[in-house]
């Protein structure tokens, strides 16, 4: 869904904030800490269930309240989230109640693309696991119910490994049979999805790197070859020692490597910043063939991107059909890009907690 309509309420220092007609770029301007970067993560609360800024609800709800509340509209969808202090939350579509998050989730498909950080690159497995499941779970039908049987699994597998010091292999054999029989599922429709990714992906990192050879290979967590089921029992005694489950998809990587070497040691920071936008445009472009539309939210867009990687940015978004929330100190140099490439676009001043419209 395309959002027309976005109602903030309590969100840090946004007291309430209602916005309307929304186009399919909007560009957020104002000082440092004027509440810029906090509409993005109202937007990212509701697709999400989370902050990209923080783990603790108090520390997005604004200081004293209990709650907070955000709202958006599409031509044909309603949806909105009420996030209690305490980590409760209330979900509505279209006026209904319903039970996940996932239901928000796959109304509105968002991306994060913030080009100050390269954690996806830097900072282990799990963040390019989470990319991987990103796409996974607006692409793959049966991802999020096989992820969930094999989340359940692996939870009461390691609850009897954490019990005592030992465990005999008949122990766990129950929950080795049924992480196995999901892990293997989860483990093909990864392959499946991985292998289709990788032509977008190569196709985004030519406009973007084309001077660069980088391969995407995805490791599965465990030994393919000889199975899942294999590495449960033939590691049965490290597990018990351990008091985890070491083999599995939730051990999962994607391996970004380049002729000399891994590109987390071998990319420049500048480097890092345009492959972390390749792998996420690639996404985007990935669910646009899907005739998924996806909304993005770029924060400070300006800060270290030179003039001609923003406009490559911005044009290619336009492209793929996405809705685009822009954060920047420098709305001029964005709003040359926009005029340049004949985007329509609506401009926001925030200042003093508050957001306006700009008439331009």
């Amino acid at each position: 869904m395309h959002i027309t309509r976005l109602h903030i309420e309590r969100v840090r220092n946004l007291k309430t904030v209602a916005l309307y007609g929304l186009q399919p770029f909007n560009v957020f301007y104002g000082q440092n800490g004027s509440g810029k970067t906090s509409v993005l993560e109202a937007i990212h609360l509701l697709a999400s269930g989370r902050s990209f800024r923080t783990h603790l609800p108090k520390n997005y709800i604004q200081y004293g309240a209990q709650d907070a509340i955000v709202f958006a509209q599409s031509e044909t969808e309603k949806i909105g989230m009420q996030k209690m202090a305490s980590g409760e939350q209330l979900i509505k579509v279209n006026g209904d109640p319903v039970a996940t998050q996932g239901q928000l989730a796959k109304l509105l498909p968002l991306q994060l693309i913030d080009p100050q950080s390269t954690d996806i690159i830097d900072h282990g497995a799990k963040p390019r696991r989470q990319l991987l499941d990103w796409l996974m779970f607006h692409v793959e039908p049966e991802f999020y119910h096989t992820w969930q049987y094999y989340a359940r699994a692996l939870k009461q597998r390691n609850s009897l490994l954490k019990s005592k010091r030992f465990l005999s292999l008949s122990e766990l054999e129950p929950w080795n049979l049924m992480l196995s029989e999901y892990g293997e599922i989860l483990h093909a429709q990864r392959v499946t999805i991985v292998e289709q990714w990788k032509g977008f992906f190569q196709e985004d990192l030519r406009q973007l790197l084309p001077d660069l050879e980088i391969r995407l290979e995805y490791s599965p967590g465990f030994h393919s070859e000889t199975g899942l089921l294999n590495d449960l029992t033939h590691y049965h005694e490290k597990d018990c020692e351990r008091r985890y489950t070491e083999y599995g998809p939730h051990r999962a990587d994607l391996r970004l490597k380049t002729p000399l070497g891994e590109a987390d040691v071998i990319l420049s920071r500048g480097q890092k910043k345009l492959l972390m936008m390749a792998l996420k445009l690639s996404q985007i472009a990935m669910l646009h063939a899907s005739n998924k539309e996806t909304v993005v939210l770029l924060d400070d867009v300006t800060a270290e991107l030179d003039l001609t990687a923003q406009q490559r940015l911005i044009e290619r978004l336009s492209q793929l059909g996405s809705q685009v929330f822009i954060t920047t100190l420098d709305h001029e140099s964005v709003q040359k890009h926009l005029h340049d490439l004949s985007i329509s676009y609506q401009l926001f001043r925030v200042e003093n907690d508050t957001v306006e419209v700009v008439v331009r």
